[in-house]
């Protein structure tokens, strides 16, 4: 059995990255890793116990006791579903100040590494032959990570690193839809623009795995999607794929 292969995919907020990811990875047959929601279930946490997110020892603390489980799609915190709670408004503003953090940093990598193992190693029990995808896949098992330092900090060798980006008035346009839907129906384009700009300004400055400022440089294929379709954005993923010669087709 080959050994398996991961697919990085970076960005800032709003880019894209939480719909393309798992999309590619249904379309191979693969797993799909959500590494921000790790952040997020400890933010989450934070606000349920009332813990200032800029308390480093109170957030360091309560790495001891957090159990996540990323199934699939879902997202489990202490075994219960909190896929949806998690994006929205509230955890994505204290996201930042819990990610701030080295030791919490040190700790999620750790946990995502183990967990693109597991993923990897529980395919395996499988052959590629009897799952009828032998055909699509050369080098094995396929993980689909998505986050905003994939590539850097996480897998830096991952065998491809895809920089999704759009400008920051299309990424705001998405925003607010993902808000409106969630409820929060008294936002504003101008106010998620805003939003959009302090992230994009939090994730590139901070000191530590700060967003890539240039990603070409670090050898990230870079698609900015502001003009293309979801379809078209898979597209151009697979197509780059293919020519790294790590799958053969894809249905």
């Amino acid at each position: 059995m080959k050994k398996g292969f991961i697919v990085a995919i970076d960005g800032p907020v709003a880019a894209g990255k939480g719909t393309i990811a798992p999309m590619l990875a249904k379309r191979l047959n693969g797993f799909y890793l959500y590494t921000g929601a790790m952040y997020r279930c400890l933010a989450l946490l934070c606000i349920e116990k009332e813990i200032n997110v800029e308390n480093k020892e109170e957030v360091v603390n309560l790495l001891k006791e957090i159990e996540i489980q990323l199934n699939d799609e879902k997202v489990l915190l202490s075994g219960r579903d909190v896929t949806e709670r998690i994006k929205e408004r509230d955890v994505a503003r204290a996201v930042p100040f819990v990610a701030l953090i080295p030791e919490v940093r040190e700790e999620m990598v750790n946990r995502q590494r183990k967990a693109s193992r597991e993923m990897i190693e529980s395919s395996q029990e499988i052959p590629l032959e009897v799952r009828g995808i032998e055909k699509s896949l050369k080098s094995g098992p396929l993980v689909v990570a998505e986050g905003r330092d994939v590539g850097t900090a996480i897998f830096p060798n991952a065998e491809l690193k895809i920089f999704l980006t759009a400008t920051p008035a299309i990424r705001a346009e998405r925003r607010l839809k993902q808000l409106h839907a969630a409820g929060f129906v008294n936002l504003n384009l101008n106010q998620t623009l805003e939003d959009v700009k302090k992230r994009d300004e939090q994730d590139s400055e901070r000191e530590v795995d700060p967003l890539p400022s240039n990603p070409q440089a670090l050898g990230y294929f870079v698609v900015d999607n502001s003009a293309l379709s979801e379809e078209e954005t898979l597209s151009a993923i697979i197509e780059k794929i293919k020519r790294r010669d790590l799958i053969n087709g894809a249905d």
